[in-house]
């Protein structure tokens, strides 16, 4: 069975994302019941080279395929505290749901008290060198929208 494939999207660079969808069937499911994602992009500032975009908040996403040992390429979905997205601790919320994906060896995604469990919901299959070429410029620069989209 050929992997679905998906569009990624972040300023002037496109890559393609392998769903995993053998090892995280139900997240792979609720993915694509999100696209098209299209979302202002963040670059996280705890864990490294990260970046992602913030989904609804009434996204349910199931504990599968976790790892607290992500690597270059992974598309993520997992539950970021607040505080990382926001400035303070809303009061309503200690986390919110995000899609990310990672783009260098240096990465961590990390939580207030050490290492997030991850899901890992895709891989970047072609493009990640233009990824990793956007990703530093529009940190520099300011972050415009990620979009995720089927191919």
């Amino acid at each position: 069975m050929l992997a679905t494939r998906l569009n990624l999207r972040l300023g002037g660079a496109d890559a393609v994302v392998e769903l995993a969808e053998r090892d995280a069937p139900k997240t792979s499911k609720l993915l694509l019941s999100l696209l098209p994602v299209e979302e202002r992009a963040r670059h996280a500032m705890e864990s490294g080279r990260e970046v992602y975009v913030v989904l609804g908040e009434s996204v349910d996403i199931p504990e599968e395929n976790q790892t607290i040992y992500q690597t270059v390429g992974d598309v993520l979905m997992y539950y970021k505290p607040s505080v990382f997205i926001e400035p303070g601790w809303p009061e309503y919320a200690n986390e919110k749901p995000v899609l990310s994906w990672v783009y260098e060896r240096d990465t961590a995604i990390m939580g207030t008290y050490g290492p997030l469990a991850t899901n890992v919901v895709g891989k970047i299959a072609r493009g990640l060198d233009k990824l990793q070429a956007e990703a530093p410029r529009m940190r520099r620069e300011g972050f415009g929208t990620m979009k995720l989209s089927r191919l």
